[in-house]
């Protein structure tokens, strides 16, 4: 008995030490986020993240205690608690690791479904050159224009495709570049325009 709660006592204080350090890696990170040193919310978070290493240290105590007051059946008790905790950060992790794969499993089906799909573009000719939007096999829809304010080419993202990809839904109004009433402006190379290939929303 003696010689089991000593190996549970070692393996509490690993656990302890590797919670530790755990703790110290994730508290500086959580700093990273503009306003979080002063957030209630985020030190809640903090303390909340501290509270497992926090019921390790008193449970590791405990069982010190016990040790060497001589009760070993009792330290081999404490220390039980110890393989529990180390079952159950397995099971996180093979279960983590689980979700990553899916995950992982899930983004290359929709890459390969994607690749099935061309890019397709639609131009309006202006008189500084040629607009365009741009439909990509990832859904996502974006424009190129050139602005007279600002004298140049400029870009950025009109919405995505919904999943039958027939609908172009608007994530939020891009201003001017383009306007809504625009849209029907744009033509593709076969001479449909794109608010007769796709509806909007």
């Amino acid at each position: 008995m003696k010689i089991i709660s000593i190996l549970l006592l070692v393996l509490g204080c690993l656990l302890v030490v590797g919670s530790g350090i755990m703790y110290l890696i994730l508290f500086a990170y959580s700093f990273d986020a503009p306003g979080s040193e002063s957030s209630s919310k985020a030190w809640g978070s903090r303390l909340l993240m501290f509270l497992p290493v926090l019921v390790l240290i008193v449970v590791l105590v405990l069982a010190f205690i016990a040790f060497f007051s001589g009760n070993y059946a009792r330290a081999t008790g404490f220390g039980a608690l110890f393989v529990v905790a180390l079952v159950a950060i397995f099971i996180f992790l093979i279960k983590n690791q689980a979700d990553n794969n899916r995950k992982v499993r899930e983004m290359r089906a929709q890459e390969l479904e994607d690749a099935k799909y061309p890019v397709q573009t639609f131009f309006r000719p202006t008189e500084n050159g040629t607009d365009t939007i741009i439909v990509f096999p990832s859904r996502i829809v974006a424009y190129r224009i050139f602005n007279k304010t600002f004298n140049k080419t400029i870009g950025g993202p009109i919405g995505t495709l919904n999943q039958t990809r027939d609908t172009i839904l608007v994530e939020k109004d891009p201003g001017e570049f383009p306007r809504r009433q625009e849209f029907e402006q744009f033509i593709n190379e076969e001479g449909k325009k794109i608010t007769e290939v796709f509806q909007f929303r």
